[in-house]
């Protein structure tokens, strides 16, 4: 597990104009502002809209620190990404057994089933759980057509409770553009994480391309009904509050989601509250103890309800605080009674 127990948070910056370095200390000048960040404390950089060309000692100190880099621009249907290079050790050749694993299609097809099972319960604020993906051996195809069919069903509900025309994969517009910068905040933060475990990001499980961070798209999975209702919120709160310039709605979005990050949330899996941002590290930690055979079954962190019964062996842990004599189980309740609430279908 990462050593450096410091807040690292995702950084996002629209239209950037200037960069300069002095020692580990960035600053960054962009359309709304400056801002000058440490990059020992920074997860990952997302560099929105036209930017200013990205300086030597810029790139260096971000590869010395293991951060990613990811320039999106509206309407490009593909981001560019600088990641540090994948490492192995003599001690610990992760990557080896990622690829093992990957090959092998029982345990390929687990892995599908699990982010996918623990995707469709996150999405289930707006639309049901598919009732054929229920079946106990599913191929790794009948898995993948039933969550194309799922996803078409939870967008076009998503775009019409908004008020929006088209679908997600459809023609670029406001709200397209806001769930494609947002998906790359979340996407670089996993990226990160993948990395400094020491994991290929091309070689996913339930995505096979190897043209793109494949795995993270993979892990983003059992989370993208949270951060996609974090979203669907704040367009509402947006549209509330009289306000029309797509600039703007970005912003409130992307805020939202960074602020949904720093939430508490109870998690089952490990019998802790942890921030919302640590259950994506917690699934490449599950993921991690999974491939290494520490446990027999991938078991994904996810928001929950504090529950009886022997804990799980699931062979990782998170960073947040654990049961414990004080009033640790009172504040458990309280935090998944809040965070249920807070993700219920609300049109008001």
């Amino acid at each position: 597990m990462m050593k450096d127990k410091r807040k690292k948070v995702p950084l996002w910056l629209p239209y950037t104009s200037e960069i300069t370095v002095k020692k580990t200390v960035i600053h960054f000048a962009y359309k709304g502002g400056t801002c000058d960040i440490d990059i020992k404390d920074t997860l990952s950089i997302l560099l929105y809209g036209n930017t200013c060309p990205l300086p030597h000692d810029f790139l260096d100190v971000c590869v010395k620190y293991g951060v990613p880099i990811c320039i999106h621009r509206r309407n490009m249907p593909k981001a560019v990404w600088i990641t540090p290079s994948t490492t192995t050790t003599t001690q610990e050749d992760i990557l080896s057994r990622q690829i093992s694993v990957r090959n092998n299609e029982k345990k390929s097809r687990h892995i599908t089933r699990k982010l996918l099972d623990a995707k469709f319960k996150g999405m289930e604020w707006l639309v049901p759980y598919p009732f054929d993906f229920k079946k106990a051996t599913l191929p790794q195809q009948t898995m993948v057509a039933i969550e194309a069919r799922h996803a078409r069903v939870y967008w076009e509900r998503y775009y019409a409770l908004l008020g929006y025309t088209g679908t997600r994969r459809g023609k670029a517009n406001e709200l397209k553009s806001i769930l494609d910068a947002v998906s790359k905040l979340v996407s670089g933060v996993l990226l990160r994480y993948i990395v400094y475990h020491r994991m290929s990001p091309y070689h996913g499980f339930t995505h096979t391309p190897n043209d793109y961070p494949s795995l993270v798209y993979d892990l983003m999975e059992p989370y993208r009904g949270y951060v996609d209702k974090a979203v669907f919120n704040a367009v509402l709160e947006a549209r509330n509050a009289g306000v029309s310039d797509p600039k703007e709605l970005m912003a409130r979005c992307i805020t939202a989601v960074e602020d949904m990050f720093d939430e508490d949330v109870y998690v089952p899996a490990t019998r802790q509250l942890a921030s919302f941002q640590e259950l994506l590290h917690g699934s490449v930690l599950a993921l991690r103890a999974y491939i290494q055979g520490i446990s027999r079954q991938l078991i994904v962190p996810m928001p929950g309800k504090p529950n009886g019964g022997r804990p799980l062996n699931v062979g990782y842990r998170l960073y947040g605080r654990s049961a414990g004599p004080t009033d640790f189980w009172a504040r458990a309740e309280k935090t998944s009674a809040r965070y249920a609430e807070k993700l219920s279908l609300s049109l008001h």
